[in-house]
């Protein structure tokens, strides 16, 4: 047996979903970076609502790149990368506004493919809860006595 069993967090590969930073590196939601949330967060709804919120999302992407990197340095001891030092050093890889929408995107990405299907359903009525909250506050309340 190969190990490439229908595991869903085989279909982003091994060291989870890649990003480019200052090196290409990998972003995986793991039971060691679920671990360190709940010890974090206290609380799944709080996790899973950790991507909408770029300083949640800055912690729980480091979690989840250094994770991976450790896991790349175990299996290519002569090609290690270092590890990210901490919230300000992933920050400062993120320069841009289009790098920064695209590191939350691969946060999004790598908790949807390492979560259960029914987690990922809630994340998404979330998402739309929030979308539809946001849609909501920039329109203003609608005249409805008008037609």
């Amino acid at each position: 047996m190969n190990g490439q069993g229908n595991l869903p967090f085989l279909a982003m590969g091994k060291y989870g979903i890649p990003i480019t930073l200052d090196t290409e590196r990998h972003m995986i939601f793991n039971l060691n970076v679920l671990e360190a949330c709940i010890e974090k967060y206290q609380n799944m709804d709080d996790i899973l609502n950790a991507f909408c919120n770029i300083k949640a999302a800055k912690e729980i992407g480091l979690l989840m790149i250094n994770e991976a990197t450790e896991m790349w340095n175990e299996d290519h001891p002569d090609a290690k990368k270092p590890l990210l030092k901490d919230e300000k050093h992933l920050g400062r890889l993120l320069a841009g506004m289009a790098k920064i929408n695209e590191f939350m995107e691969k946060v999004r990405q790598a908790m949807l493919e390492g979560l259960p299907q029914e987690a990922v359903q809630e994340v998404e009525e979330i998402e739309k809860n929030l979308m539809a909250a946001a849609q909501k506050k920039t329109t203003g309340p609608k005249n409805q006595g008008q037609k």
